[in-house]
């Protein structure tokens, strides 16, 4: 259920919205085999969690990636969830 949600690394200028809040999602790499989280990975897991919070898009999406103390390998997403007016 649910339209198309929208990520972008800006905003979104021309549209009228109005934010919902921060969304973050973190995608790891469970053993040294595995492959490297993608941002497409990370994409997915922020629009589901997006879509939870009833957000049309996300905004202003930063992406980190690396080596943790507990993971071979990450790929954190985090942006500002936001609905656009009717």
């Amino acid at each position: 259920p649910g339209g198309q949600i929208l990520l972008s690394e800006g905003h979104l200028p021309g549209r009228k919205y109005s934010e919902i809040g921060p969304v973050e999602v973190s995608v790891k790499k469970l053993t040294v085999f595995h492959a490297d989280p993608t941002k497409e990975q990370a994409n997915e897991a922020l629009i589901e969690k997006a879509r939870l919070m009833g957000a049309n898009a996300v905004i202003n999406v930063k992406y980190e990636s690396g080596v943790g103390l507990t993971t071979w390998g990450y790929m954190d997403a985090k942006g500002t969830a936001v609905k656009f007016a009717k």
